[in-house]
């Protein structure tokens, strides 16, 4: 495999190639920006720590999925982001976009040359995500108005806002499907074309400044495609900045392009218009051939290029600074497959292995978090040659110094190597200052800036920046690497200035929401109404489990009114099963939930409305469901079963626990990646709460470092609501005889007397048990059922505010 050294170069070869190389620079001809307009972004870079076993070890190394992108998007022009898979496009769309977490992420974004917060970008901008996320059962229209209702203020009138909703499905050529269904998998509705151009127009009903698209003609024909493509050149006309990543366009789509960003491993290849992509192409000399498409040619020489000796290097190059590939470089060499037995190729048994930290053939950088120096050299494996050929940030040969050529290092090449180190000693040749901010410096708020370098917000901190040509102070001597580049070729000039910038950011621009709180809640109980109405298997279905069960418990446990031993231990089962039955009726939420949770993401990912106004919402919609199954169980079961308990006390139990197992239910949702992981993660926690609610196990036989189980257990409190119900009141009301081995097998236990038991026995000298003995012997310490509704409510509201806190600060669309 080839390598590129400086063996074999003598210091009057070295000072040749310098000459060259300056030579090559003055003659660059970089493509020049307009600083203050459009979106402008610099030096922007991200990187991840991957982690690989390399002889046994594991190895963590700083891998780069964007390296130093930096470009222009203006307004009224559409920006196509293209390259081959895995070349970093939606990455980089999501670093613009501000949705890389604080931190993370390295380079500056500014708009109409200021610096933005990431909050800001949010307010101004709107992001349509390559999943469609919609709600089915809405129509087109509807759809449309519910993003007009979230999306515009309150000062424009209803009409006005159906106005613009007209107008909007006009422009997206969506007038003959107005009133069809969105439709899903299961149901028929709008075709893949519609529905992009639906996703698209709920996120430029209020005419955002910019917006960003993930392949929006993904799994589309290619008429759809040019169709949705056609209408976004229209948002761009209308003063937009559109940017969108496409993965290879059809010839009438480039066309409708203003300007392509080609990347490649998370680098720059080309940034331009695709009418001059021919002349870039031909200066790099590499002319496209007669009848070939200028777009898919340019793919296949990066691939060519990306799986040569000389990597992409000579296209970055060319794209940055204007430097021509020599003649290597244009006839890139293909990378020699390995074979397992590549080691042992071309040596004897009895080599000796030179090879050493001081004396590596690898020419890469140590990775930074490997906590020591690594050279990884050419002797590895294949997947230890793809680790390595990921884009790490390093040193790479410029092309003067490229060879084709490779061969074993050995002890002599120190010796040949001696002048090139003595020579970058004495000369200091300079290395490119990093252009940007190392991940582990926390961000800074935008503020004054200092010697012409600002710092931006925290979210896109400020990159360190080379000044510009003759500016620049002596070169300082340093680490001798292969490749020292670049200026800063758009970004105006600021050095020697004290100046202090205007951070946009939303406090000082206007609301963060377009609608206050009370109307978000409003406008979203109105469509998780209207999603329920026509909906009917969410809540109709668990209607009809509760009636089915209420009928079959009724026969089952049929006349419990005579108060015998017997029907004491048919009663407790028979509340204990209804308490479970309600619990486990709320699992259907799970699926419910994780399905809208990506709409709620996508909605709420550029404040369309508040976390609080989605929790608030979908509580008021659902209690009168809650109340409607609570009020059909108890009716059917209290009177087929001819209970002596109030009627409203059991609904009013079995309501408040209808809302606190849905709250618990929707956290679990919220918090889990799947709805198989939630059904795991609710029935194992409801097992819990079954075993530790004072059913099978009283509150005095938990062991202590379990008993807290018991408090927090969702069972218990309806459960000891439900007894105190059926067991509390004047004692002659509940007056119980028979055999005493009827109360065994049971949860009962052994007997306890009550203190009214006890105090008046010839009182109750008919009576064997009365109804407070059977409420101490199950160990109940509340004697009043509406501490535990109090408590189970409490419960609900904990739980509610736990899903309120999820869903504010953990369901972020942002990489990490």
């Amino acid at each position: 495999m080839g390598k590129f050294t400086h063996a074999d170069k003598n210091l009057e070869t070295l000072m040749d190639m310098d000459k060259t190389v300056a030579a090559a620079n003055n003659s660059a001809q970089p493509r020049q920006m307009i600083p203050g307009h459009g979106l402008e972004f610099s030096n922007l870079s991200y990187s991840i720590t991957k982690k690989q076993k390399k002889g046994g070890v594991d190895v963590k190394k700083e891998v780069f999925l964007l390296h130093d992108i930096s470009g222009q998007a203006m307004r009224g022009e559409v920006m196509a982001i293209m390259g081959p898979s895995g070349a970093g496009k939606s990455t980089f769309l999501d670093a613009v976009a501000g949705r890389i977490a604080k931190g993370s992420l390295e380079g500056s974004v500014r708009i109409e040359g200021k610096p933005v917060t990431a909050s800001y970008m949010k307010m101004i901008s709107s992001y349509v995500m390559q999943d469609d996320q919609l709600f089915p059962m809405l129509t087109v229209f509807e759809t449309f108005m519910f993003a007009a209702e979230v999306r515009l203020p309150p000062s424009i009138s209803r009409e006005e806002k159906k106005k613009r909703v007209y107008e909007l499905l006009d422009q997206l050529g969506l007038t003959s499907a107005i009133h069809t269904y969105i439709g899903d998998e299961g149901r028929r509705g709008v075709s893949g074309g519609e529905r992009r151009r639906v996703s698209i127009g709920t996120d430029i009903i209020h005419k955002p400044s910019l917006l960003f698209l993930d392949e929006p003609t993904s799994g589309l024909d290619s008429t759809s495609a040019y169709s949705v493509v056609e209408k976004v050149k229209d948002i761009a006309r209308s003063g937009s900045v559109v940017l969108m990543t496409i993965h290879q366009p059809s010839f009438r789509i480039q066309l409708l392009l203003d300007r392509v960003t080609v990347l490649a491993r998370g680098r720059l290849i080309y940034l331009g218009s695709p009418a001059a992509l021919p002349a870039h192409l031909s200066g790099f000399g590499r002319p496209i051939p007669e009848g070939e498409n200028s777009m898919e040619y340019l793919l296949d020489v990066i691939k060519e290029y990306d799986e040569s000796t000389v990597g992409l290097e000579p296209l970055v190059l060319y794209q940055r600074d204007g430097i021509k590939p020599d003649h290597v470089a244009r006839t890139p060499v293909r990378k020699t497959p390995k074979t397992p037995h590549a080691k042992t190729l071309g040596y004897s048994k009895h080599t000796i292995n030179l090879n050493s930290q001081g004396f590596s053939i690898g020419s890469r950088a140590p990775g930074p978090e490997s906590g020591q120096s690594e050279y990884f050299d050419d002797d590895d494996d294949d997947d230890d040659d793809d680790f390595n050929n990921s884009l790490e940030r390093r040193a790479y040969p410029t092309p003067m110094h490229q060879s084709a050529t490779y061969n074993p290092r050995l002890a002599s090449h120190f010796y040949k190597d001696f002048s090139v180190w003595i020579y970058h000693g004495a000369k200091g040749t300079p290395r490119r200052a990093p252009s940007w901010t190392p991940a582990r410096t926390p961000g800074r708020t935008p503020g004054l800036s200092i010697s012409g370098r600002s710092y931006v917000s925290s979210a896109y901190p400020t990159p360190r920046r080379d000044p510009p040509r003759g500016h620049r102070p002596p070169p300082q001597p340093k680490t001798p690497v292969m490749f020292s580049p670049s200026e800063e070729w758009y970004e105006p000039s600021y050095e020697g200035f004290e100046i202090e910038e205007e951070v946009l950011d939303e406090p000082e621009n206007g609301p963060k929401f377009a609608n206050p709180w009370i109307r978000e809640v409003a406008v979203l109980s109105w469509r998780t109404a209207l999603n329920v109405i026509r909906t009917p298997e969410l809540f109709l279905s668990r209607e009809i489990v509760l009636t089915v069960m209420a009928l079959i418990l009724s026969t089952l446990f049929h006349n419990l009114k005579d108060e015998s031993f017997k029907n004491i231990n048919r009663l407790l089962n028979f509340y204990i099963f209804a308490v479970c039955l309600v619990f486990f009726s709320s699992n259907d939420a799970v699926p419910t939930f994780i399905q809208e949770r990506f709409i709620f993401i996508r909605e709420t990912s550029h404040n369309a409305y508040r976390a609080s106004s989605y929790v608030i919402s979908s509580l008021i919609v659902y209690l009168p469901f809650f109340a409607i199954q609570g009020f059909t169980f108890a009716v059917i079961t209290h009177y087929m079963l001819q209970l002596r308990s109030s009627l409203f006390n059991f609904w009013m139990i079995l309501y408040a626990s209808l809302i606190t197992t849905n709250a618990y239910v929707m956290l679990v949702s919220a918090l889990v990646p799947s709805y198989i992981t939630g059904y795991a993660v609710v029935i194992a926690t409801t097992a819990l709460f079954f075993l530790t609610c004072g059913f099978f196990l009283k509150r005095t036989n938990i062991p202590l470092v379990w008993k807290w189980l018991h408090y927090i257990s969702a069972i218990k409190y309806p459960f000891e609501g439900l007894l105190l119900n059926e067991f509390q009141g004047p004692g002659l009301d509940h007056c119980f005889k028979g055999n005493v081995e009827d109360l065994s097998p049971g949860p009962l236990g052994e007997i306890k007397f009550s203190e009214q038991h006890s105090l008046d026995k010839a009182k109750f000298a008919q009576c064997m048990l009365i109804g407070d003995d059977i409420i101490d012997t199950m160990d109940i310490q509340l004697k009043s059922l509406w501490y535990d509704i109090l408590i189970l409510l409490a419960w609900g509201v904990l739980y509610r505010f736990f899903f309120y806190l999820v869903l504010r600060f953990y369901s972020k669309n942002v990489r990490k």
